[in-house]
């Protein structure tokens, strides 16, 4: 059997724990993913408090951030899961660029 999870570091919805309240994430402390900004720093309360509204609002970012997946992101999780044999680079990016059209 495999699993994929499919995430985007700036998703607050896959990140959200209750214990922000009185403990730094350990995605905070870490190397940050490209699209969490820098300046986002870890304070008792009010990170949480900070959390709770990005969940509230992750379904309104641009495609391709927050909880907003966008479908040519599938594509490789879909390969690695159905171990899909003979396909070239060139035809997966194709794939990819057609699913990003249909946006």
């Amino acid at each position: 059997m495999r699993i994929v999870y499919l995430q985007y570091a700036s998703d607050p919805v896959t990140f959200f724990d209750y214990r922000s309240l009185y403990r730094q994430p350990e995605w905070m402390a870490g190397p940050r993913g490209s699209d969490v900004s820098p300046e986002l720093k870890w304070y008792p309360v009010v990170t949480l408090l900070q959390l709770t509204v990005d969940m509230a609002m992750a379904t309104t970012a641009p495609m391709g951030y927050g909880h907003v997946y966008a479908p040519e992101h599938y594509i490789d999780a879909w390969i690695e899961v159905t171990d899909v044999r003979g396909w070239t680079a060139e035809q997966i990016n194709r794939l990819k660029l057609e699913f990003s059209r249909r946006r």
